[in-house]
């Protein structure tokens, strides 16, 4: 049968079937064709604090370039660390402030009602605690700036619902 053959076909017949390699080649071959494995923990925590740095800005500048509903002798008064509650402007400002929150707050559905009152109710706590303690220490500037911050959170409070609550033609 290998005389019907070609030369060439001749010379592939003698030729072995199998041939074992020197030595094992997958490692090299493995090695060669994955990529080297890089660290990628520097990148994702660089990535989460650029993240946490720009929505910290954002924050920042939306709550500070806002227009606000509060009359001006309402945010005057709050605007100073010892914000005196007695001015007689702060305290109409605020009680038509309250006075339109109450209103509008009616208009709501009850689960969302329920909820900022619930939100109203903490901010009150809030504030009574820190008076307590500003009893106690009077002087404490951390204190002030605690019951400052909820006086501006029981506002702003007051504010979101009056605004979200005005009628879109009005909002612009």
């Amino acid at each position: 049968m290998s005389e019907n053959l070609r030369p060439d076909d001749r010379e592939l017949a003698q030729l072995p079937r199998e041939i074992a390699p020197p030595r094992d080649l997958w490692p090299a071959i493995s090695r060669a064709i994955r990529p080297a494995p890089r660290q990628r923990w520097p990148m994702a925590l660089a990535a989460a604090a650029s993240g946490a740095l720009l929505a910290a800005a954002l924050s920042w500048a939306i709550l500070h370039n806002r227009p606000s509903s509060v009359p001006a002798p309402a945010q005057a008064a709050l605007a100073g660390p010892a914000a005196d509650l007695a001015d007689p402007s702060y305290v109409a400002a605020r009680a038509e402030l309250e006075h339109s929150f109450h209103e509008r707050l009616a208009l709501l559905e009850p689960v969302t009602r329920a909820r900022i009152e619930q939100s109203l109710l903490v901010i009150r706590n809030a504030q009574d605690d820190i008076r307590k303690a500003l009893a106690a220490d009077p002087a404490s500037p951390v204190l002030q700036e605690l019951l400052d911050s909820t006086r501006h959170d029981e506002i702003d409070l007051y504010e979101g619902v009056v605004r979200g609550t005005q009628p879109a033609i009005s909002r612009t």
